[in-house]
């Protein structure tokens, strides 16, 4: 029994890390996007 809870533990905890970290990384591209295009701009 104490298995199967840490089983699921581990499947909880590692889906939401995959989620925050899926987050943070569209939050970075967004941010270089923004970057080029104010560079497209100036140039």
């Amino acid at each position: 029994m104490q298995f199967l809870l840490f089983l699921a533990g581990g499947a909880l905890g590692g889906a939401v890390a995959t989620v925050f970290l899926c987050c943070l990384q569209i939050n970075r591209i967004n941010d270089y996007e923004s970057e080029i295009a104010r560079l497209k701009k100036r140039g």
